[in-house]
């Protein structure tokens, strides 16, 4: 074989070598990016798990929170209920009124009673005796 032969053999092979390593290296460069685009999806999923976890932690701890306060309204309606039902058992440790108010309100209602037990008589007027614009007042004598 002469040399052009070896020349020529020389250059196909080196084109088809240009060709299969530029072959190669792009299929490791695709790799390479799969490697790390995989890697990537590894790590947004382990994050993405981390706040599911976080999430559901702080949502653990609102319920607990909002069951404790459902257990302090509801002793606090339970202990309000007795408080109620025993008001409602038991008279007024103190009157509503002081004791001489209380005396003067049933000394006039007795006056009341006694006045419309008088069919004739005028409506009661609240304050005993003439007061007003007809306080001595001269009455007239009845024309009938």
């Amino acid at each position: 074989m002469g040399t052009f032969t070896w020349v020529g053999l020389v250059i196909v092979v080196a084109i088809a070598s240009f060709f299969i390593g530029t072959f190669v290296a792009k299929k490791q460069f695709k790799q390479d990016e799969l490697e790390q685009q995989a890697e990537q999806a590894k790590n947004t999923l382990e994050q993405y798990r981390q706040d599911v976890a976080d999430h559901l932690a702080s949502t653990g701890k609102l319920v607990n929170k909002m069951k404790d306060n459902y257990d302090q309204l509801l002793s606090h309606v339970e202990e309000t209920n007795q408080l109620l039902l025993e008001d409602r058992n038991k008279a007024p440790a103190e009157p509503f009124f002081s004791k001489e108010t209380t005396e003067q309100l049933q000394a006039s209602l007795k006056e009341r009673r006694s006045d419309r037990s008088n069919a004739d008589a005028q409506p009661a007027d609240y304050v005993p005796g003439e007061s007003g614009l007809f306080v001595n007042e001269v009455k007239a004598p009845n024309a009938s």
